[in-house]
Formats: structure tokens, C-alpha cells, sequence
């Protein structure tokens, strides 16, 4: 055979020897992953066999040990496996770390937790060493990495609430869990305020709505309302206007912020924007029978009555900053249809514990659009009230059918 055919033979025959290499390595990487997919314990025995270099399938069987057998050896020993192959797989190195505090190793257990967050810096793994600190007692490495957790910030992937809790029991003062804990994040700042107000810690929020207007967004006030409304259930005038103040700097853009001792306001009193119905807005209760909408143009609020209303209901109500001690006059322009003279549809005042504060309000009732007055002088040492048009079956009548459409409100200081 000459040389060159010889050279062209041995060069024909190594392509040939690397194809079929080739294709057994393409065969068995098909069938590996065949087994793996399988997903039984003796399937992915055979598939970490055959690639001992896959870390999945090494953690994949520890898995299926620790749930069939119960071999804490074995499944160790594909969790070592698995991080051999693949440093960075981090839900091993957290079963290890786990493993390890369970078995008393504490040193051991943290050394492999922070090997997971270093190779894995997402919540659920910096989660998951934030609260291996607060099963050891380690509040100075425990504060950190909470902190470290939450600047991530996506909490529309994951629910702060758990680590929130955490910090709370760690330390009961406020100051505390907010300096060392809770980011400069709009968003997570915000899902804090929702966590104080839901665990009833509201007095705890009030440097965190601080926070909150000084570094979030717009669409990160949402849970101010109920913060606000919480307060002035509380009675808490002064943080509720702050709250609400706060909120008509940021986002309730054209709503006038409140200084009761300075101007008399009511909010929206020409229903130019929908109603919050939280806070200082208008709200309109959800009552059978009772039908409340803003409409046309200039808009107006039409409130109808079908007569199978309740024989007392609130149909339309808004909480009032007042000054103690203050002549006020309540302006409103209103028609009506339908609805007859001494019907029982009138304004009142009310305190926050329900008390009715005094007025010269009448039954309301005109064809014609008219404006009328309501005055009242708060007590001294009222700074809130709800000011609420009712229906209040007078004895004798049917219930009302009609319907009462207020075309604006204001209030107004009666010197």
C-alpha cells in the first residue's frame, strides 16, 4: 500500500473510531437522562452511574434515598457527590448544612449554609441562613443577612411575612427590626407597613411611612389606606393625617393635604376623582337595597333607594379633620326624586365612638337643586368625626324609594 493511501486509511479509520465514540457518548448521555427522567430509585442509581459527573442526578438520588430508605449515610454521601461534581448547587450544600445542625453540628451546618449563599444568593437561600441564625441565638449574624434577604426585594416572588416575624421575636423593639433589618426598598418597605398593620403593630409604623414617601414609588403606597384607616379607627388623629397627608403628596395628585387647625376641608367634596374609600375620602357602604355611583358631567354622586333598603343605614360617609372647639358649616348643593319630605335622609356628625355631635341638620328633600347648610361646633376635645348621610326610617312612613344626587360638599369654618 503506498504511503499516502496508508496516511489516507489511518486518518479514515480515527474519524471512524471518533464517530462511533462519538455516538456512544451521545447514546449514553440519551439514555442516562432517559433513566433520570424515570425518576425511581433504581432508575437514577443507574443514571448517576453512568454519568458520576452529573450533580443532578446525585442530588435527585439523595432525594429519593432519604424518602425510601431513610439512609442518612447514603444520601450524605450523594449530597458530597453532588457538590464534588458542582460547587455551586446550593439546595446540596443547604441539605447538608441541615443535616448537619440536626446532627449537632453547628460549625459544620454553617459553613455549608454559607457556602449556599455563596453560590446562591436569591432569598430562599439567604432565608434559610437568616433563620439558622435564629435557631442558634446568633443575633449579630442573624441581622445581616435578613437584611441582605430583603434588599432582593422581588416580594411578589416570595412573602416577607415569615422573615418579618422572625426579627420580631428576635427583638420586640421596632427600632431595632427597622434600623438592622429592613432595607431603604420601596417595595419591601411596603410589605412591611401591610405586616405591622395585619399583626396589629400599626404605633410601629409611623417612621416607616417616613421611609416609605421618602424612598418607595408611587405604586408602592398601596398599603397606606389601611394604615390610615387603622389609625383613625384607633382614634389616632395626628398619624392618620400624617398618613393620608403623605399619601396626597405622592399619589393622590390634586387632593389638598389636611391642617385642620389652619383650614376647614373635606375631601373631594366635588367628586371630581372616584372616591379611595379609604382614609379621608368618601366612602360608600355596601348596603342591600342601596345603589351609589359617580356619574356625569360635571360629576355627581346619585345615591338610589328600591325600598328594601334597611330601616337605618349608612349610604354615604366620610371621616373629618376637626379643630376642638370649632363652629362649622357643612355646604351642599343636592336634588332628589321620588324621595318625600320628613323621609329620614339626612346628615349626621358622629365622634369616633359613635356619639352624635349636635347640628341643625334636616331631613333632605327637593325636587330642585338646591344648597343648603348644616351647622355644628365640635366638642372640646374632639379632633375626628364621621360625617355620614343616613336613612333613618321615620315611624310612620314607608321606607324611602328614590333616589338623591349631591352635586358637591365642603366645609367650612362658622365664625
Amino acid at each position: 500500500m503506498p504511503f499516502r493511501s496508508a496516511l489516507r486509511y489511518l486518518a479514515g479509520l480515527a474519524g471512524l473510531t471518533a464517530l462511533a465514540a462519538g455516538c456512544y457518548s451521545t447514546a449514553r448521555l440519551a439514555w442516562a437522562d432517559h433513566l433520570f427522567r424515570a425518576d425511581t430509585l433504581e432508575s437514577v442509581t443507574r443514571a448517576a452511574q453512568l454519568l458520576p459527573a452529573n450533580a443532578e442526578y446525585h442530588a435527585r438520588l439523595a432525594t429519593l434515598l432519604d424518602v425510601s430508605r431513610g439512609d442518612g449515610a447514603a444520601v450524605e454521601s450523594e449530597l458530597h457527590k453532588a457538590v464534588d461534581a458542582n460547587p455551586r448547587l446550593a439546595a446540596a450544600w443547604i441539605e447538608l448544612g441541615l443535616r448537619a445542625e440536626a446532627d449537632g453540628q453547628a460549625h459544620h451546618a454553617e459553613a455549608c449554609l454559607l457556602r449556599a449563599a455563596r453560590a446562591d444568593r436569591m432569598y430562599a437561600t439567604l432565608w434559610t441562613l437568616a433563620n439558622f441564625y435564629f435557631r442558634q441565638n446568633e443575633s449579630e449574624k442573624f441581622w445581616p443577612v435578613a437584611r441582605r434577604a430583603l434588599r432582593i426585594g422581588d416580594v411578589g416572588a416570595y412573602d416577607p411575612a415569615p422573615l418579618f416575624r422572625l426579627c420580631w421575636k428576635l427583638s420586640p423593639d421596632s427600632a431595632t427590626v427597622l434600623e438592622r433589618a429592613i432595607p431603604d426598598v420601596g417595595p419591601v418597605e411596603a410589605r412591611y407597613l401591610e405586616y405591622l398593620v395585619r399583626e396589629s403593630l400599626a404605633p410601629a409604623a409611623e417612621p416607616v411611612i417616613q421611609r416609605l414617601v421618602a424612598f418607595g414609588s408611587e405604586r408602592d403606597l398601596g398599603p397606606v389606606p389601611a394604615y390610615c384607616d387603622n389609625l383613625i379607627a384607633a382614634g389616632d388623629a395626628d398619624r392618620a393625617m400624617h398618613a393620608w397627608n403623605a399619601l396626597c403628596w405622592r399619589g393622590l395628585h390634586g387632593y389638598r393635604p389636611l391642617d385642620p387647625e389652619a383650614t376647614a376641608a373635606l375631601t373631594n367634596g366635588d367628586f371630581s376623582a372616584p372616591p379611595v374609600q379609604h382614609g379621608f375620602d368618601w366612602r360608600m357602604p355596601a348596603v342591600a337595597g342601596v345603589i351609589a355611583e359617580r356619574a356625569g358631567l360635571p360629576p355627581r354622586l346619585w345615591i338610589a333607594l328600591d325600598g328594601h333598603e334597611p330601616e337605618t343605614c349608612d349610604v354615604l360617609d366620610q371621616f373629618i379633620a376637626l379643630a376642638p372647639s370649632h363652629k362649622y358649616r357643612l355646604r351642599f348643593r343636592y336634588q332628589t326624586d321620588d324621595i318625600a319630605a320628613g323621609s329620614g335622609l339626612r346628615w349626621h356628625i358622629l365622634t369616633p365612638a359613635g356619639y352624635e355631635i349636635p347640628s341643625d341638620a334636616a331631613d333632605l328633600a327637593s325636587e330642585q337643586e338646591t344648597e343648603s347648610i348644616v351647622r355644628f361646633t365640635t366638642p372640646a376635645v374632639v379632633r375626628l368625626a364621621r360625617l355620614a348621610l343616613s336613612y333613618r326610617r321615620t315611624p310612620g312612613t314607608t321606607r324611602i324609594e328614590g333616589r338623591i344626587a349631591l352635586a358637591s360638599a365642603a366645609l367650612e369654618f362658622d365664625r
